[in-house]
């Protein structure tokens, strides 16, 4: 059995409830201030009634630092010494990192089932091989979903490949992401088979095996501000449950920018609360929340 998922995780220390540590207060003053820092960093839309969400999961920050109250924070955050360490904590306890294996189940049958044998019928490149990018991969269940299901679909078409990018903008989820173990609920919706096949099962948990693991590869991106790097001639791009944490300028300038980093006949995949309706988009339509780039038109335009 793997060393590391043999070991069973230690129990943390539970706080009495009568010595519960309440949360710090926090004034409009400070929210609005935290809330322009995130947006100038990574363009999400705190609104307002995440107040009360915001206090939660910074209060754990204040308490590590000694700093006793939000106003402090603030101010240690403007300060030219802290500022950009203290960023990524900030960015890494504000991001919502909700996410499953299969979520969204038919995008995964599309893609197996429609979009990459598309793809490989109407290739003409010498390069065998897919890319696909993750853009907001969270703690690794949707790359290492799509890696499944390229894996099963390759089976039909040998002598290709394929290479995930898996991004995002907290630190500390890509490096859970990198780990690849997972408790035993949480791998629950992958067919038994499946689980079998891909991955090591220890003491309730479960780790991607090594093999399945190599093709992803984990980088922190900030879908505002380095979009660019790394990126090119990607074959489909799942985008998904991200764009609602934005305004619609950005949601618009990351739609467009995807534009640009798919080659012709890719694909973008969002969640399906998203939608371009309404928006100004060389994007067509496939299905719910499925969009593809026409096959003859060119990145350059």
């Amino acid at each position: 059995m793997n060393a590391i998922l043999s070991k069973t995780p230690p129990r943390p220390a539970v706080r009495p409830l009568h010595q519960a540590a309440a949360p710090f207060p926090m004034n409009d003053r400070d929210f609005d201030a935290l809330r322009q820092l995130v947006y100038e960093q990574c363009a999400i839309d705190i609104r307002p009634h995440k107040k009360q969400l915001m206090i939660n999961r910074l209060t754990k920050r204040l308490r590590l630092l000694g700093l006793p109250s939000f106003t402090q924070y603030v101010d240690y955050l403007c300060n030219d010494r802290h500022r950009e360490q203290e960023l990524v904590h900030l960015i890494d306890a504000i991001t919502t990192n909700k996410t499953d294996f299969f979520r969204e189940s038919k995008h995964f049958s599309f893609l197996e089932e429609v979009a990459a044998p598309e793809i490989i019928r109407r290739a003409g490149r010498s390069e065998r091989r897919l890319r696909i990018w993750s853009a907001a991969c969270s703690s690794g269940e949707e790359p290492y979903s799509i890696t499944i299901c390229l894996n099963e679909m390759l089976q039909r078409h040998p002598g290709w490949s394929f290479e995930i990018l898996a991004s995002d903008i907290s630190e500390a989820i890509l490096q859970q992401a990198a780990g690849g173990i997972y408790d035993a609920s949480k791998v629950a919706p992958i067919p038994m088979n499946l689980l079998r096949k891909y991955f090591l099962r220890g003491h309730n948990r479960f780790k991607i095996k090594p093999q399945a693991a190599r093709s992803v590869n984990f980088q922190k991106i900030n879908l505002k501000s380095d979009f660019h790097r790394s990126l090119s001639n990607m074959d489909a791009i799942f985008c998904r449950n991200v764009l609602i944490y934005f305004d619609r300028t950005t949601q618009a300038d990351i739609i467009q920018k995807c534009w640009h980093v798919l080659r012709p006949g890719g694909y973008l995949f969002l969640g399906h609360s998203e939608t371009l309706q309404g928006m100004k988009t060389d994007f067509h339509y496939r299905l719910p929340a499925v969009y593809q780039k026409g096959i003859h038109e060119s990145n350059r335009r």
